[in-house]
């Protein structure tokens, strides 16, 4: 029962680094835990793991102290649970528009009295494997305040009802969601998705919960910068826009050999 990186990062008032990854390769999670990255995002709704592969991408994370956030499919109890009982230290949900999606994830992803989370007590991996505890209660309410359950804000609609969905005790935190959100409100422009953006992040941090920020590229560092200084402390970037630059500019200065 590791104590979560991100949170020892956001107690001491500093950016918890990550890495967002949608590739099934524990080696490259190793690679950057090496580098010293706080954390690392697992996409399974967008990316190809299974469960099993998953797993072996939050084992990955933990050699180096990595915290692992895992994004889910859907916002699906059983789901939720898998990843939980594999060791993810965190968990993003997709499409949190209204109270009712928020009671949904909060359920399946806090143990009681808080949630309705089934128990692993003594089999899953989150605990070692029930080896290390010593009182059961203290394990439960452990687990439930070191798992950081995120609300994936992607929508015009969970905007309008961000208030009552930061309400319901056990979402512990947002993560923005710019490409849907701006989809949703038929591709407007940047400034537009942004204030809402930015709105998100206020209200979450005037509620004293965690807010995270990601995608951004490599050179938009005044992006990172921004969501910072507004209070956004779990800042990621995705693993293929580092590699991409990398090698686009590694590719440049050899074509341009004489």
């Amino acid at each position: 029962m590791e104590y979560n990186k991100i949170l020892e990062k956001i107690k001491s008032n500093e950016a918890a680094v990550g890495l967002n990854l949608a590739l099934n390769s524990p080696h490259l999670i190793e690679f950057f835990g090496s580098l010293g990255f706080d954390w690392v995002f697992i996409d399974c709704e967008h990316g190809s793991m299974t469960d099993s592969e998953a797993e072996n991408m939050i084992r990955a994370a933990e050699l180096y102290g990595m915290a692992s956030v895992v994004r889910v499919p859907g916002n699906e109890p059983h789901i939720i649970l898998k990843m939980l009982d594999a060791g993810a230290k965190g968990i993003v949900v997709p499409h949190v528009d209204t109270v009712e999606d928020a009671i949904k994830a909060r359920d399946a992803a806090k143990y009681p009295p808080l949630g309705k989370r089934g128990s692993n007590y003594g089999t899953g991996r989150y605990n070692n494997y029930g080896s290390l505890i010593k009182n059961t209660k203290e394990y439960y309410d452990f687990a439930n305040k070191n798992t950081i359950l995120f609300a994936l804000i992607e929508s015009e609609e969970s905007v309008e009802n961000i208030d009552d969905i930061l309400e319901i005790e056990g979402i512990d935190a947002t993560w923005l969601g710019p490409s849907d959100m701006a989809l949703s409100m038929g591709l407007p422009d940047k400034d537009h998705v942004k204030e809402h953006l930015d709105l998100v992040v206020k209200k979450t941090i005037e509620r004293k919960k965690i807010a995270a920020a990601t995608h951004s590229g490599p050179d938009q560092f005044d992006e990172y910068k921004h969501f910072f200084n507004l209070g956004a402390k779990v800042l990621s970037i995705t693993s293929l826009s580092l590699l991409k630059e990398s090698a686009l500019n590694w590719q440049k200065k050899i074509r341009q050999l004489k």
